[in-house]
């Protein structure tokens, strides 16, 4: 067996047990390729802002948004449902059910994907017209919709690599491929194609990043290809639908912020919101990285029924990147009129902005991978109602909030949201399975 980087310092090695090292070996990994993918957005989403300025970026982040959401549905909650029976069969070398998953999965996904899309291409004129008021915004609704499919097809693949431990080319699929090659894109089409070279660039990022997906796929399960996929449809889909609500309440927590500014507040106020909040998104990139090895650990240690290794991983890596994370949110918190203005001059006033919203991304780290521990662990159910009240409760908060706030409201109804959600999933990982995943809260 090779032997891990962190098992030849003594430090580490000794402080860690086998279960975390891994975690830690793998995240290491994860993290590098991470940072890479997160200077990349953030260095994308600089350029859209400078060559778009506030309005257009709001045009962009919108359409962004309503491909995100057709996005979610066309996958059907299959990501993390692939996710799960992926890395729990593999733990047990059942390549038949990996294959048959797999198969099965993609499929569904596929033709959800497509028709997902082609309602949104033709719905364009009725989203634009009837729900934002704003007609300039259906050619942009409709370029966006060729994205959703490669988008959908290369999540399931990065998922499911992340089931086999893949990480490195996981991560490629999520984080560098579409930032890098969005970018490039970008830079080459320049400001004069505005927000359609915007959206040009990201759509062939994700067709060229979901292509690259399917081979690492193939290339990761060449040992398997003679052998024949079996895996129970019922099974896969009393499974994905839990998660389906799961993905679409927590993306309407997400969006919900840029739905209701495009109704109530101006494209401006979108930019700026959606500036921000990818900005803030930096506090806790560090937790993606480390939940890409940590969601398969936690599927296979609960598949073995080691429960007691299960709660030290999710403890102990919730205590890394409370750590890990603290001078980000510092940095965040004493210069984020600097932070902001790297997007432009007019983004420096709206510097609270940022701090609230880095705040609730803080909130999100501290308590560790309560999510995935409840789907892995098979707690799909109370996640999903976990989710649906937070959705409700950020619904409210921005109806309430944003008319007379307009983008400061936004922030606090997604922080606060955000923050009550992972406080919550909190208390029930500790009632449905016994751990404790803040740092420094007592175990019992």
């Amino acid at each position: 067996m090779q032997t891990r980087i962190i098992d030849r310092i003594p430090f580490l090695r000794d402080r860690l047990d086998s279960h975390m090292r891994e975690v830690v070996s793998g995240a290491t990994v994860a993290f590098v390729l991470k940072a890479m993918g997160a200077v990349l957005a953030f260095a994308f989403n600089v350029l859209l802002a400078r060559f778009l300025g506030a309005e257009g970026a709001g045009v962009y982040f919108l359409a962004l948004t309503v491909a995100m959401v057709a996005s979610v549905i066309g996958r059907v909650g299959l990501d993390n449902c692939l996710l799960r029976f992926v890395a729990s069969n593999a733990e047990v070398n059942d390549w038949s059910a990996v294959k048959g998953v797999c198969k099965k999965g993609v499929t569904l996904a596929l033709a959800a994907s497509a028709v997902s899309a082609a309602l949104v291409f033709i719905a364009a004129p009725w989203i634009a017209s009837s729900v934002f008021a704003n007609p300039d915004i259906i050619r942009p609704i409709r370029m966006i919709a060729f994205s959703i499919v490669p988008f959908s097809l290369l999540s399931l693949y990065a998922e499911m690599l992340k089931g086999l431990k893949h990480i490195r080319d996981a991560t490629l699929i999520q984080g560098i491929g579409v930032n890098g090659l969005s970018l490039i894109v970008l830079y080459l089409a320049g400001s004069s194609l505005g927000v359609s070279g915007a959206i040009s660039a990201f759509t062939v990022a994700t067709a060229v990043t979901s292509i690259a997906g399917f081979w690492l796929w193939r290339s990761a399960t060449a040992g398997a290809r003679g052998v024949t996929g079996h895996f129970d449809t019922g099974k896969m889909l009393s499974s994905s639908m839990p998660l389906l609500w799961i993905s679409v309440m927590g993306l309407g927590i997400s969006t919900a912020a840029t739905f209701i500014l495009g109704i109530w507040g101006t494209q401006a106020d979108i930019g700026i919101f959606g500036v921000a909040s990818r900005a803030a998104m930096l506090i806790s990139f560090l937790m993606i990285a480390v939940n890409s090895i940590a969601a398969p650990k936690f599927a296979a240690l609960y598949r073995l029924g080691d429960m007691e290794a299960l709660g030290s991983t999710a403890r102990s890596s919730a205590k890394l990147l409370t750590v890990l994370v603290a001078p980000v949110l510092l940095f965040f918190m004493i210069f984020p009129s600097s932070v902001m203005g790297l997007f432009g001059e007019q983004f420096r006033q709206w510097e609270n902005v940022l701090r609230i919203l880095a705040a609730g991304q803080f909130a999100n780290v501290v308590t560790g991978s309560v999510g995935y521990l409840l789907m892995m662990s098979g707690n799909e159910r109370l996640l999903r109602k976990n989710i649906t009240y937070t959705a409700l409760l950020n619904l409210l908060l921005n109806l309430l909030l944003i008319p007379g706030m307009g983008v400061m409201g936004a922030a606090i109804a997604t922080s606060v949201s955000l923050a009550l959600q992972n406080v919550h999933a909190s208390y029930l990982v500790y009632r449905k399975i016994r751990i404790v995943t803040i740092p420094w809260l007592p175990l019992r």
